[in-house]
Parts: structure tokens; C-alpha cells; sequence
């Protein structure tokens, strides 16, 4: 699903992005691996929400339960 259509990137991209960083990235590492920058901030809560479904996670942990 798109989650940014300022940029056009999807859910499976931040996810990607997300999965390949040794730690969580900061949501501006995230658009600079996807080789952008925030235009409107409209995506905000659907990339953090992306990132909280990372392995490990406190909110992918808490989902589990």
C-alpha cells in the first residue's frame, strides 16, 4: 500500500528499509534510504506504525501477546 504520496512509497519499502538497520531508524533515515525527504508529513503515522511491526519491537511484542 502507498503510504507516501508526496514520495510514492510503500509499506513494503519502509518495512524493507526498517529490516535491513541493525537498530530502529529515526523517520528522516528513513526517507533518506528511500531517497527522499518529508514534503507534507501526511505519512508520518503509517511509517511509524510500519516500523513499529519490525521483529523485536516493543509494539510487535505487545501484538504477540
Amino acid at each position: 500500500m502507498i503510504v507516501c504520496s508526496c514520495n510514492v512509497f510503500s509499506d513494503h519499502q519502509v518495512r524493507s528499509v526498517v529490516a535491513k538497520e541493525a537498530r530502529s531508524p529515526r523517520m528522516s533515515e528513513v526517507y533518506a534510504c528511500l531517497g527522499c525527504s518529508a514534503q507534507c508529513g501526511r505519512c508520518a503515522h503509517a511509517i511509524k506504525r510500519s516500523m513499529g511491526e519490525r521483529p523485536g519491537s516493543a509494539h510487535a511484542n505487545a501484538s504477540m501477546h
